[in-house]
């Protein structure tokens, strides 16, 4: 008896609580302070964290600088990321490893946990794989499991290699069951808008035998505001924190002391 007295005063308790704080929330006073909140947090996110991320570890020429992607990209960018590292190696020994990223392939070097967790799909592989190493302008990097990719545009070998997808140019061959998010439903096509971005990875061979490596998305797009606010946030971060394990694994890799 007393063990149900007690759930029951507990559930009480808790139902009183959750209806206390139901109504402070919808209250004036309430509802100003979840607001401020809201902004508070998005404005530290959009103007203290994404900033440093979007230009995690490269310096202001590297970010200044052109590289071969960025003629792709049609417009102004609505977001720029250069992320950058040296590594204590060859370009020969580096490059292997970004000539075989992919969902079906070598993964990306990232978290793929997290990515697996998100329904991608994806496992890495740390070692390279021989079958993976024919890289060529055409070829079609998977991302998804489900087929959805970047097409490549350019491989220069130990230099270069440059990924686009262009809602501009939407009518090309692919490989069957392979796909791009051009994202039509808040873009379309008979309206003029689009987006377009690319992903470009550039290696600079150093005097003393290291490598400095740049990696560098733009991102451009035509529409309304609401979609291309989305757009952008929904793939700056994720992309941000994907591509700094990348180069942080990588070089583990290639400096042979990754774990």
């Amino acid at each position: 008896m007393t063990a149900t007295m007690e759930k029951n005063n507990s559930d009480k308790y808790r139902g009183s609580f959750f209806k206390r704080f139901i109504r402070s929330v919808f209250s004036i006073k309430g509802a100003v302070m979840l607001c401020a909140a809201i902004v508070l947090v998005f404005s530290l996110y959009d103007f203290v964290i994404l900033p440093r991320l979007d230009v995690w570890g490269a310096t202001p020429g590297e970010i200044a600088m052109p590289l071969p992607g960025d003629a792709l990209i049609p417009g102004n960018p609505v977001w720029k990321m250069n992320v950058a590292i040296t590594i204590d190696a060859t370009p020969e020994k580096i490059f292997p490893y970004f000539v075989q990223v992919g969902q079906d392939r070598g993964g990306f070097y990232s978290f793929d946990w997290l990515e697996r967790f998100f329904g991608f799909g994806i496992y890495n592989t740390y070692t390279i794989q021989p079958q993976w190493q024919h890289l060529k302008a055409g070829d079609f990097v998977t991302f998804h499991k489900s087929g959805m990719g970047m097409r490549v545009h350019q491989v220069i070998p130990n230099r270069n290699i440059t990924m686009i997808t262009n809602g501009l140019e939407p009518n090309h061959p692919l490989p069957q069951g392979k796909w791009e998010m051009l994202l039509t439903p808040l873009f379309p096509r008979e309206k003029g808008d689009y987006v377009a971005w690319n992903w470009d990875f550039n290696l600079f061979p150093l005097p003393d035998g290291k490598t400095r490596i740049v990696v560098r998305c733009l991102a451009s797009a035509k529409g309304n505001a609401l979609s291309i606010f989305f757009f952008k946030h929904a793939f700056a971060l994720p992309s941000d924190v994907m591509d700094i394990e990348m180069l942080k694994r990588v070089k583990g890799l290639a400096e042979e002391n990754h774990p």
